[in-house]
């Protein structure tokens, strides 16, 4: 019983401060320059700078943004826009024939799916729910790359 409680304090001493949030390490990025479409209204925020803080915004502003030890990104007139959700994807087989689905290599399989959930990361999609096929490993590997940036 005292190897049991010994071994429970030391996972606890130890794995502490990876379970803790500090609010002072928290990523921040200013997005400058940037025209903002929020979804609600019909005309674009024009010139705008956004203040992001762990995963939520913080600011959105005409004015310039002080925030000290954020990564600035210039989007150079470029339009900011919330993600878009699509409620019916197959990860599984986007752009892999039939067949290397049914006989290929799981790992190939798996790997070209990264690639696809990232080309739908990159055309806007930051919301996707999957209607079929294997893809709870690449499901996992995502939630690990998302808890690495939180």
């Amino acid at each position: 019983m005292y190897r049991i409680v010994l071994l429970l304090f030391v996972f606890i001493a130890v794995s502490a401060p990876i379970f803790a949030e500090d609010t002072d390490t928290k990523l921040k990025t200013l997005f400058a320059n940037v025209n903002v479409f929020d979804g609600v209204h019909d005309k674009l925020i024009m010139n705008a700078n956004v203040l992001v803080e762990g995963n939520l915004i913080k600011t959105v502003s005409t004015d310039p943004i002080s925030a000290d030890g954020a990564t600035v990104i210039d989007g150079g007139g470029r339009t900011l826009m919330p993600g878009l959700a699509d409620t019916h994807v197959h990860l599984a087989f986007p752009t892999l024939p039939a067949l290397n689905v049914l006989t290929g290599d799981s790992n190939y399989n798996t790997l070209r799916s990264a690639k696809d959930a990232e080309a739908m990361l990159m055309r806007g999609l930051t919301v996707v729910r999957d209607m079929g096929g294997n893809v709870f490993g690449l499901k996992q590997a995502i939630g690990h790359c998302q808890s690495k940036l939180a």
